[in-house]
């Protein structure tokens, strides 16, 4: 098995020199056994290596961080997950009245509040009651679906759930989640703020340029009201820690569990259908079906300049974990995925799905606009395929905000689309009403309604 280590080391190296990654880190745990590979350089312009210490942004990777420090409130009894919100929050409020009476905290855990989830914040804001004022506006934030109605990934959401955790712990979330998550755990080098991190080899965000180079990128990517949803800071060594208690419940020293070994199957356990590319999501471990068995996932994405995926399979033993300094890191994760469920487990890939045709007249029925909240997409036919188009549908400085190159999209079943030349990774699915017309699209973990002529959701 060591030959299949130097080259999945291999592997690593060439992922990082296609995809323009200065720096990465990748943590294997398999059948106990742990495999740590470090490459690269923190920073393209002070390029000290990077070694199992050095520390990256995790990105919303923190959520699972986020929820097993509110379970382990929910050990204590100290919290319902299915009592209404407001019973803990009772200053709390939403644009709908009826959607905030009914919101529990397994609604948040589970992508299904139901508001608007992709949210700003404000990166210059590190105030320790930045969360609370933050909180404070969700009455401005459109309700879309009944809570438990609909899963769309939300980062509000989350946000929340970290207010609910310094109400209840009666202190900063960032030192809840220490004292609740990281030291039972054993990681001594994660750290939330970033003067913690200032004095502690840390790698610096990279966007790729047109040539394949990297760049850094000067800035810091959130803010404190963030720090739920996306903003822990930690080391590969730490992050191996943190893959082994979830894989089989490890905590290092003997210390007591942050959750119960109930709680931590019930994370990965299905509560509800997904959205492209998730097909169903924990509390809130995100669930991909795919190579004949289910993965349990998360990932995280600091403004396109650093990366994170983490994938667990539980039954067969396999947690693994890669950190990356520039946007380019979700693709070394996939490759690093599929090397382990190819070589370490013997699974094959998934069937290229068939594509079929349509007429101009079948594809009618699906264009128009869909509307995500803060971003959409306009389908319209084009030589027998669907072209997607993001657009943003808020106004703002379009020269900070970068959208994806319009796609062609082919259907290969009933509502199911895929890029032509990905056919085995499907793209979007769509969800018709009691009338049979298309009404949603669920794609990049999100579920768009379709908008009505005048710009109106449907």
């Amino acid at each position: 098995m060591t030959h299949a280590f130097d080259e999945l080391d291999e592997l690593i190296i060439q992922s990082m020199r296609d995809g323009g990654i200065p720096g990465a880190a990748v943590a294997v745990v398999h059948d106990g056994v742990e495999h740590i590979f470090t490459h690269g350089v923190m920073s393209v312009d002070a390029p000290a290596p990077v070694t199992a210490d050095t520390l990256f942004m995790i990105g919303s990777t923190t959520k699972t961080v986020t929820a097993t420090a509110l379970l382990s409130l929910v050990a204590e009894g100290r919290l319902d997950l299915d009592a209404p919100i407001t019973d803990a929050l009772p200053e709390l409020r939403l644009g709908d009245p009826a959607a905030l009476a009914a919101l529990t905290a397994r609604h948040l855990l589970t992508h299904t509040g139901g508001f608007e989830g992709d949210i700003p914040d404000d990166e210059a804001d590190w105030a320790r009651d930045a969360l609370a004022r933050s909180v404070a506006d969700y009455a401005e934030l459109p309700q879309y679906a009944a809570p438990g109605a609909s899963f769309s990934y939300s980062n509000a959401g989350f946000r929340l759930l970290g207010r609910l955790i310094e109400v209840l712990d009666g202190t900063d979330y960032d030192l809840a989640a220490r004292r609740r998550v990281l030291e039972p755990l054993g990681m001594a080098d994660s750290f939330f703020l970033p003067w913690e991190v200032a004095t502690r080899p840390h790698v610096a965000g990279h966007e790729v340029q047109e040539d394949g180079s990297a760049a850094v990128v000067h800035t810091w990517g959130l803010g404190r009201s963030a720090l739920p949803e996306g903003g822990l800071v930690s080391s590969i060594t730490d992050q191996a820690r943190y893959v082994r208690f979830h894989l089989d419940g490890t905590v290092p020293g003997g210390a007591a569990a942050p959750v119960s070994p109930q709680q931590r199957r019930e994370m990965q356990e299905r509560h509800a259908d997904g959205a492209v590319p998730f097909d169903a999501v924990g509390m809130p471990w995100l669930l991909v079906d795919q190579y004949g068995t289910t993965a349990v996932t998360h990932g995280g994405n600091i403004a396109g300049i650093q990366r994170s995926t983490m994938t667990l399979l539980p039954d067969e033993r396999l947690g693994v974990t890669v950190l990356a300094n520039s946007g380019a890191g979700g693709a070394l994760g996939a490759a690093v995925d599929e090397w382990c469920l190819r070589t370490l487990l013997g699974r094959v890939p998934d069937a290229a799905r068939t594509p079929g045709e349509r007429s101009a007249g079948e594809l009618a029925l699906y264009c128009g606009a869909f509307d995500a909240g803060t971003w959409g997409i306009e389908l319209t036919e084009e030589g027998g395929m669907l072209r997607s188009a993001f657009f943003f549908t808020q106004p703002g400085d379009d020269d900070e905000r970068v959208l994806p190159p319009p796609l062609l999209l082919t259907f290969t079943g009933a509502d199911e689309v895929v890029r032509p030349e990905a056919p085995q990774t499907v793209f979007a699915r769509f969800e018709r009403d009691d009338a049979g017309r298309v009404v949603r699209m669920k794609t990049q973990g999100r579920t768009l309604r379709r908008m009505a002529r005048d710009g109106a959701g449907e």
